[in-house]
């Protein structure tokens, strides 16, 4: 479960013409029964379709991306494959942040859709931002220099006795609008 960024993709800054381009993550889970081996190989197809676009324009700039690992599905999953139905308890997950034209998604999908490996998968719009680096809240007060915070304390309740009397009337007084 590492994320690599691409080695082209900058971390900090980027051009004015990567901003145009809208953001897109393809989330995708390969079937189990690709060797484990084979696995960098399928990634290596789903990238290489985002790198072609079939009008010749330049391909998709990948910000970052996480290698697919081997996780038990939710569900079960069927598929029908050759006639028969195929049940997954169980699949490769990864995904890949890239920046694109919007024009190129639906070819993106429809390559997804025909690719054997890919059980299933799902293109969202998101944000260029990297969410790696959580940010932390910072607090400060000048009047709680040096202290340690304590948890107040209640005041004890005073214990005693009660008379009959008194018990009564704070009954009367709880049943009575």
């Amino acid at each position: 479960m590492v994320e690599t960024p691409h080695p082209e993709a900058s971390a900090e800054g980027s051009t004015q013409a990567d901003n145009k381009q809208p953001v897109y993550e393809v989330g995708f889970h390969i079937v189990p029964t690709v060797a484990e081996a084979e696995v960098g190989g399928v990634v290596e197809k789903i990238r290489a379709l985002l790198g072609d676009l079939p009008d010749g324009r330049a391909g998709a700039e990948i910000i970052k991306e996480e290698y697919p690992h081997k996780l038990t599905l939710a569900y079960a999953i069927e598929r029908s494959n050759s006639g028969k139905r195929e049940k997954y308890n169980e699949a490769y997950f990864g995904w890949i942040k890239f920046a694109t034209d919007k024009s190129a998604i639906p070819a993106l999908q429809r390559s997804l859709t025909a690719m054997r490996e890919v059980l299933r998968f799902l293109v969202v719009e998101t944000v260029r931002e990297d969410m790696a680096k959580p940010r932390r809240a910072i607090f400060t007060s000048d009047r709680l220099e040096g202290e340690t915070i304590q948890k107040p304390v209640a005041a004890p309740e005073k214990s005693g006795e009660v008379s009959d009397e008194e018990l009564d009337k704070s009954l009367e007084a709880l049943v009575t609008p």
